[in-house]
């Protein structure tokens, strides 16, 4: 019959389109990827604050990471630390940009500002708002570039107001990144990865852990309300390992108190790290660290801190390890003296980079993984105080670094500080968490998602009691590009202890982008 006929020449007509479908994609080259590079550089500067009230000057410790926007103008993120005096524990974090240009041979010229929130005493920074315009000079030695600078520094709402010349270090930091995709864990080879011209695929050895320690403080010791406060701290924080070789390492740690003692005690401390091999699978990890800490009533005097400590290390999966370490973490001008003990889950990102000779043996494959910036204010609507009813409205900067392990799944990190706010200087959470997102719709524009952060919080008269907190989050992202977002949220801010329970809303930008992991 007809009909027969035609349904046979449909079915040969379907299967051939689809088998000439198939044809023309394994025709298709492989998906190709091009590595792009951003320059810039991490700025180490210091300032000696002249303090009101006959208080003693503060060594101010600056340590930010620009990005070259084009060649003259940068743009980055920064905090400060109080090193030296009697203000230990007064952390500022925000955001910096300036214009810099060679001008003579060998010779740059800068300026900039930075703004920022923080504090840790809210009697002296008033709501927590910092601004810190500077103009410097800098030698470029063309591995580093060593400078003077003459800069001004005031809390608006506090009454710490100080002009000053102080000195800087900017070290070149390039970073490798892959352009943001619509697509997840798939694979490259070597020629599927587009390079600079004349350069080598290598990659860098990179770690980032999330730790839980304690310090089990010297029998005796008092704080700052000259009272014995000698308990054990608990903290949970995160560090940053970036290996110079296969053995020695650099690392930034930052941590926060969530019990055992008043809320507010956080400590962010840098050094070298070096890992010594035994022939078996375990390794030993002695590291050296210097840094500042303070806050609740812990007795850093003006903040400056020394960590020796050494580490066990074993693998637990191709990306995954374990360590437990021992140390000892001491106030040199302060009361703090204290065994610290630390169990640590480490994730290995082996970032691509781009050299001029190979650096690393050729992997079978490379692995995408994207990540999410947001930069947002965050607004606490008539958080719990400790001290007053009153419970004023408090604005936060807040940076957020998603990891997007799925389209669907990312793990959120989570760092804010008090501008603006009543006696709100000093108020600083730190925030760890997983979150689900949907697929973009209205035009691959828009996503919903919800986190679920835990971590600490103190400073500002929260009453967090010992600092541990959790917060519920629903919120949606729309897309203004491929790379640029813009995010809103609202979400309750939670004490385990104490009474804060308060609604928080949060309004920033995104920037997308990937890097190239090696595949092990």
């Amino acid at each position: 019959m007809k009909y027969k006929k035609y349904i046979r020449l449909l079915t040969v007509f379907l299967v051939s389109t689809q088998c000439a479908a198939q044809v023309s994609s394994l025709s298709q080259s492989p998906p190709k990827l091009i590595l792009q590079k951003q320059s810039g550089f991490f700025r180490l500067n210091i300032d000696n604050i002249k303090m009101p009230l006959h208080i003693q000057k503060m060594g101010l410790l600056g340590v930010n990471y620009f990005a070259d926007l084009t060649p003259v103008i940068y743009g980055g993120l920064g905090g400060y630390a109080s090193i030296s005096g009697t203000q230990g524990g007064l952390f500022v974090l925000g955001l910096a940009g300036g214009v810099h240009k060679e001008f003579m041979s060998h010779l740059w010229g800068d300026a900039g500002i930075f703004l920022g929130g923080g504090g840790g005493h809210s009697s002296l920074v008033g709501g927590g708002l910092m601004i810190r315009p500077y103009v410097g000079l800098a030698y470029d030695l063309n591995w580093v570039k060593i400078g003077a600078h003459y800069s001004y520094i005031s809390f608006p709402s506090g009454v710490i107001t100080s002009h000053q010349v102080g000195l800087d270090l900017d070290v070149p930091c390039n970073f490798y990144s892959i352009p943001n995709k619509d697509v997840d864990n798939f694979f490259l080879k070597m020629g599927e990865v587009i390079l600079p011209d004349g350069n080598i695929l290598n990659f860098q050895r990179n770690d980032f852990s999330l730790f839980l320690q304690a310090y089990r403080q010297k029998k005796g010791t008092l704080g700052t309300n000259q009272k014995i406060e000698d308990g054990t701290i608990g903290l949970v924080g995160s560090e940053l390992d970036h290996y110079m070789s296969d053995h020695l390492f650099w690392y930034v740690k930052a941590a926060g108190a969530f019990r055992g003692v008043p809320n507010g005690y956080m400590d962010v401390l840098g050094g070298l790290g070096y890992r010594i091999s035994t022939g078996v699978p375990i390794t030993f990890v002695p590291q050296f660290g210097l840094g500042a800490g303070g806050g609740g009533t812990v007795e850093t005097g003006g903040g400056f801190l020394v960590n020796p400590q050494l580490g066990v290390e074993w693998p637990l999966t191709r990306n995954f390890a374990a360590r437990v370490t021992g140390g000892y973490m001491w106030s040199p001008k302060g009361n703090l003296r204290a065994v610290s003990g630390m169990g640590t889950l480490i994730y290995h990102l082996d970032i691509a980079t781009a050299g001029e000779k190979m650096l690393s043996l050729p992997r079978a494959y490379y692995e995408p993984q994207f990540w999410r910036i947001n930069l947002a204010n965050q607004t606490y609507i008539h958080p719990q105080r400790g001290f007053s009813s009153a419970n004023p409205v408090i604005n936060l900067i807040a940076v957020q670094v998603d990891q997007l392990f799925t389209p669907n799944f990312f793990f959120s990190y989570q760092g804010a500080a008090a501008f603006t706010g009543d006696h709100s200087g000093g108020l600083a959470t730190g925030m760890i968490g997983p979150g689900l997102q949907t697929k973009p719709f209205l035009n691959q524009h828009l996503q919903l998602f919800t986190n679920f952060l835990v971590g600490a919080a103190g400073g500002g008269g929260l009453d967090v009691a010992g600092g541990a907190v959790y917060e519920p989050v629903v919120g949606l992202h729309y897309a203004l590009s491929k790379s640029i977002g813009v995010q809103a949220s609202i979400s309750q801010l939670i004490a385990y202890h104490g009474r804060l329970n308060a609604p928080t809303v949060s309004l920033g930008f995104t920037l997308h982008f990937g890097t190239l992991n090696s595949g092990r």
